[in-house]
């Protein structure tokens, strides 16, 4: 009979939106307040739909919520269900000739210094569009990007357990500072062994500009003897300014503030090179909107990094890309 058919069965499409709230926030009081709805309303509703799948959804241990086999199952093709319904909408939208929709771009952290002026002139091309940037850190990115939170990402090291097409979109200079009143600050000329000594500033295990790092260091034979940890650039760059010890930081979020205060070091074999990259899931379904963006970027957001790069390489400041 129809009515045993699962369509019927499942619920609504606000059920449907609880529970991927319920996942995304990590509880049922975390999903109310950002649904601004009753913690009653949530548990109500969520039992409905484990009451229509026929299979309990979550596990609840003191404090901490789990999905089951089950409610993972729902997750994943919850999120096929919106992610359908808003191309359908953007769809409906192009045929009004109207450039509407919601686009969703995952930044790395290392990458929000200029990922928002490549973006700028889209944004102010298409202004009817909702943009939303979701910057942190590669293992939460790396999160996202395997449950296809996102229509694109940029990242520096993509990860490696999911599926995914990259494209560059430009070089990153990695480059090592020290405060202007560092006794090497004045030299024309270092090699690795006048700095290995030092205290470097790095980011957290994991993070994209760490792995870049560690990776060309051991190809040149190189290596950090004293660390201490921050997990954010501008953090890093504080702690330099404070005379904590050196890092090693993208040359682009060095900003003219940073370069009254702070010195790039002439090392051999630096700066080490490395590249941005353009990110989605292999097979990812796109809207207008989001194809739309990833040929602006391939295209003319592109050529805007390319031009900051060489003006880098010219002056050895940085100029963020904007047009």
């Amino acid at each position: 009979m129809s009515s045993s058919r699962l369509p019927a069965r499942i619920g609504t499409f606000r059920q449907l939106e609880i529970l991927m709230a319920i996942a995304e926030s990590g509880g049922i009081a975390a999903a109310a307040d950002r649904l601004h709805l009753s913690q009653p309303t949530v548990s109500m509703q969520m039992k409905k739909l484990a009451d229509n799948i026929g299979a309990p959804l979550y596990d609840l241990s003191g404090r901490r919520l789990a999905l089951t086999h089950a409610g993972e199952l729902v997750l994943q093709h919850a999120r096929e269900i919106f992610d359908c319904t808003d191309r359908l909408e953007m769809a409906l939208d192009q045929l009004r000739g109207m450039h509407k929709g919601r686009l969703s771009i995952g930044i790395v952290s290392s990458a929000e210094y200029f990922a928002p002026h490549l973006l700028g002139p889209f944004y102010r091309r298409y202004p009817s569009i909702e943009v939303a940037f979701n910057v942190g850190n590669r293992e939460e990115l790396s999160a996202r990007l395997k449950n296809n939170l996102d229509d694109l990402y940029i990242f520096g090291f993509p990860p490696t357990d999911t599926d995914v097409e990259l494209t560059e979109l430009g070089e990153n200079h990695l480059v090592v500072i020290a405060p202007k009143g560092h006794p090497l600050a004045t030299r024309q000329r270092l090699r690795w062994e006048d700095i290995a000594d030092e205290l470097f500033i790095v980011r957290e295990e994991g993070a994209g500009t760490r792995i870049a790092v560690e990776h060309h260091l051991q190809r040149l034979g190189y290596s950090l003897r004293h660390q201490l940890t921050i997990a954010s650039n501008e953090g890093i760059k504080h702690a330099v300014l404070a005379r904590m010890g050196l890092a090693i930081v993208p040359s682009l979020c060095l900003d003219e503030g940073d370069q009254r205060e702070l010195v790039q070091l002439p090392v051999a074999g630096f700066p080490l090179l490395d590249h941005w990259n353009l990110v989605f899931r292999r097979g990812k379904t796109f809207s207008v909107v989001a194809e739309t963006c990833r040929q602006y970027l391939l295209d003319e957001g592109r050529a805007m990094y390319r031009e900051a790069t060489l003006y880098w390489e010219q002056h050895q400041r940085p100029k963020l890309p904007t047009r």
